[in-house]
């Protein structure tokens, strides 16, 4: 900012005012209580101190008010009447109420109720002419002269009141995350709160706007210091994944507040907060999107279940219970995997002609009828001659091939079909049989016989058995899309064991999941969330596309990091797989975990690795992060994966350590007297 200048923090316990600070500007109390400093002038001679000790009491009235909101929670009886007849809405009615008093738990207490507030301006102020007013707004509409405290969740003193606290997802937190000095968006003041566990500790405010007759210095308008924010991102990470609420950037804010309808895509380097504003657009997809989502539901999926264990925090911190977490393996979980392929192996079976494959030996079953069906009934014996059998049997096989429907259900209208016709025959002879009659009549012994010889029952895994097994079977479903080579491949790692018994290999589970929806379908979610989709197979996207068929996606990943031999190396190609070649690429390049230092020398390998992404920066630096150590011999001074490397040394967060101890294998065992004559063993 134009003439602005830092103030530096009084003495621990005394309050005082810069004399450098610039008129204007910003209000900033101390990190601890009784702390406090103004950098600026004061707002019509107003007490720093004793606003903070007022908004202190304003947190302890929100308080109070939820804990009043989860003692009428924890008193709403279920809806009464017969508890048998109404078993199952009385079940779901205690199921969300005991969501309900969980989610309006405080937890431990040291989350804090409420992280910003929001003072909209009055009509009457007179912004310069070349400032935007932002009153226009939708968010502004109805609001102006009023402030709004920001929280995870929505807190009031009594029904129908005002809020105390609003939801961080609400329309009219949405200038907290957007507004800036060119459009405020109706804005006068964002403060910022900090905090100490539970303890309300500093404020900072950022005047967006300025009153009718108020002038800045130099003509600039008012400019945040930025302290709580850079506290905040600065803060050391340790444990669970945290809810970044209160410091979502603009370009954060846009793809966590994207449409339901829209899909998107974000390309993120590492501590972008790719994972973190994927998991708040679950939780404010879920705000917006209620009572769709309550019944279609939200699926995040994840690498591995140690990263679930990371993020399992975050949504319930934010009051959503509701979403389910998976690893992909979680998804097919009821296949017993036992065996490996190799990479080539693993690689050819994830492969995009795989699904080819498998849908042509899926109908390579199928046999035209090769004669009549009679069918004997009470009221007389009737017979659809081959040439009719025939033409049913071309329609569902051609509905089969245009995909209009799944190979089981193909199945049960040839079977529907094939009674129909009977029925003609019926009431032709004057007998009329009920609707019932004619879906008994689907399933007698003669039209479920004529069916099978047509239209074999399949089986998922006994048809991937076939396929890598019957050598006959793959060169006819193969043909023109594997090589003779690649047919060869698949051969040699046919599983061993049969159908029921086969050690199946991670990679043969999702062939067996697309046979799967070939035969009967994959039930979907109204939203799906996946992060480091950059390192799955073209078979595994199109496993999470099936659950989402007629939901929406957002994809997370970083193609300069994909560590598997199929990994992505373009989006385009990877959002086809995953069913949405429209989606919106959105681009993240500004890093809040990563220091500057380790990020600027990692991204000189990023011209070797994925040329075409933007170079990341960092909003952050840490002094003595990274330390280069020159040396003669890169492979003798660097550790190879999974095998301790002997010396005397170790690398700890980028700096070398000595050991206490002459050989990493000769580690003491215990303490005390023998310790010494231990380690010289």
């Amino acid at each position: 900012m134009p003439g602005a200048e830092a103030a530096p923090p009084p003495p621990r316990g005394r309050s005082g005012c810069h004399p450098g600070a610039r008129a204007g500007w910003i209000i900033f109390t101390g990190l601890r209580k009784g702390c406090a400093v103004e950098a600026g002038r004061r707002d019509a001679g107003r007490d720093a101190e004793g606003e903070l000790e007022a908004e202190r009491d304003y947190l302890l009235r929100g308080r109070r008010a939820l804990a009043g909101m989860r003692a009428e929670a924890e008193r709403t009886q279920g809806a009464g009447g017969d508890p048998f007849a109404d078993k199952v809405t009385n079940e779901y009615l205690r199921v969300a109420r005991l969501r309900r008093i969980v989610a309006l738990a405080e937890g431990d207490g040291t989350a804090p109720l409420f992280f910003a507030r929001l003072d909209y301006a009055h009509l009457d102020y007179a912004p310069p002419a070349d400032t935007p007013t932002g009153l226009d707004a939708p968010a502004a509409a109805g609001v102006e002269g009023r402030r709004f405290y920001l929280g995870r969740r929505h807190v009031r003193e009594a029904a129908g009141d005002d809020p105390l606290v609003v939801d961080w997802r609400a329309d009219i937190a949405r200038p907290f995350y957007r507004a800036h000095r060119g459009d405020p968006m109706g804005v006068l003041r964002r403060r910022r709160f900090g905090h100490d566990g539970a303890e309300l500790t500093a404020f900072e405010d950022e005047l967006l706007t300025r009153p009718a007759g108020d002038a800045t210095p130099d003509g600039g308008a008012v400019v945040p210091s930025g302290g709580l924010l850079e506290r905040e991102i600065e803060r050391p990470r340790s444990g669970p994944m945290r809810d970044i609420v209160a410091t979502i950037q603009p370009e954060q804010d846009e793809i966590v507040r994207a449409e339901l309808s829209v899909s998107l895509c974000v390309q993120g380097a590492p501590g972008t907060g790719k994972t973190a504003v994927g998991l708040h657009r679950a939780a404010y997809l879920l705000f917006a999107h209620r009572e769709r989502l309550a019944r279609a539901g939200v699926l995040v999926v994840g690498p591995n279940r140690a990263f679930l264990g990371y993020i399992a925090a975050v949504l319930p911190a934010l009051g959503e219970f509701t979403v389910r977490h998976s690893t992909l393996a979680d998804l097919v979980d009821d296949i017993t995997v036992g065996g490996a392929d190799t990479v080539e192996a693993a690689t050819l079976k994830g492969d995009a002609r795989m699904a080819t494959v498998l849908r042509r030996a899926l109908h390579d079953g199928l046999r035209p009828p090769t004669g009549p069906v009679a069918v004997v009934t009470r009221a007389g014996r009737w017979t659809v001659g081959e040439e009719e059998f025939a033409g049913l049997f071309a329609d569902a096989a051609a509905g089969l091939a245009a995909r209009t429907f799944r190979y089981a259900i193909g199945r049960e209208r040839l079977a529907g079909r094939l009674a129909n016709a009977v029925r003609v025959r019926a009431e032709a002879g004057g007998h009329f049989p009920t609707d019932g009659a004619v879906r008994t009549l689907a399933r007698s012994r003669a039209v479920r016989d004529a069916v099978e010889a047509a239209w074999p029952k399949a089986d998922a895994a006994g048809l991937v058995r076939r396929l890598l097994t019957d050598a006959a079977l793959l060169a006819r479903a193969a043909d023109g899309v594997l090589d003779a080579d690649e047919q060869r491949l698949l051969l040699a790692a046919a599983p061993p064991g049969g159908a029921r018994t086969a050690r199946w290999s991670p990679a043969d589970v999702f062939c067996i999941d697309e046979a799967r929806d070939l035969i009967g379908g994959t039930g979907g979610f109204g939203h799906l969330i996946v992060d480091e989709a950059q390192d799955l197979s073209p078979l595994q996207c199109r496993a999470l596309a099936r659950r989402c068929a007629d939901g929406s996606l957002t994809v997370l990943g970083d193609l300069a990091q994909g560590t598997t031999p199929w990994a992505a190396t373009s989006w385009s190609a990877q959002l086809t797989h995953l069913g949405r070649p429209d989606a919106h690429l959105e681009v993240l390049t500004r890093g809040y975990r990563v220091p500057a230092e380790i990020l600027g020398f990692a991204g000189r390998l990023l011209t070797h690795i994925a040329a075409e992404l933007t170079a990341p920066t960092s909003a952050r630096t840490a002094r003595g992060a990274l330390t280069l150590l020159p040396t003669p011999d890169v492979a003798a001074t660097v550790t190879r994966p999974g095998r301790p490397r002997p010396g005397p040394q170790r690398l700890v967060r980028g700096r070398r350590r000595r050991r206490r101890h002459r050989h990493p294998r000769r580690r003491p065992a215990r303490r005390g007297p023998g310790r010494r004559r231990a380690a010289r063993r």
